[in-house]
């Protein structure tokens, strides 16, 4: 009986599948649908906007994601993002999972131990900088070098020299 239940529900789910929208998905803060959603909600997505929250969203090293809420760089997340740290934060006398913690002021805050935050300060598309060494005549390795060289051209180069700021490819 189970079987056939879960065959059942298999065979909606294949079906009914395909009539599921994603409404307007995921884009990136310089690719934003503007007047999709201007005339789908009413509300004008202005560039100021866009950057506001580009540069409040963080990115923290364990794969989760969060909001900066003070000027300060203090951020909010979920729990499951915040949970190691918090256990590597907690001791003998004090399980702040079991407890929590409050900080009365700034100086009472704890900082987590190995833990990294991105902030997505910019966008650029180097797609033409990094294909630029590549002609059609090349084979796929010296066609993959010339990709390489490029790459380390327009991203390295550029973003090398700058403290505390990574340029990410794709």
């Amino acid at each position: 009986m189970k079987r056939l239940l879960l065959s059942i529900c298999l065979a909606l789910s294949f079906f009914i599948s395909p009539l599921a929208s994603a409404d307007e998905g995921m884009w990136l803060y310089n690719e934003a649908p503007k007047d999709r959603i201007k005339t789908k909600y009413g509300f004008q997505l202005t560039q100021q906007w866009l950057d506001h929250v580009r540069l409040s969203s963080v990115r923290f090293n364990n794969g989760g994601s969060g909001s900066f809420v003070s000027a300060d760089g203090l951020t909010f997340t979920n729990h499951h993002v915040g949970a190691a740290c918090v256990q590597q934060l907690s001791s003998e006398g004090h399980d702040y999972i079991k407890t929590g913690f409050y900080a009365r002021t700034q100086a009472e805050e704890r900082r987590c131990p190995n833990l990294e935050l991105n902030e997505l300060v910019g966008i650029e598309d180097v797609t033409d900088k990094v294909n630029a060494g590549v002609k059609a005549e090349m084979s796929a390795a010296d066609a993959g070098q010339a990709h390489a060289s490029g790459a380390a051209m327009s991203l390295g180069v550029r973003c090398g020299g700058r403290l505390r700021l990574s340029c990410i490819g794709g």
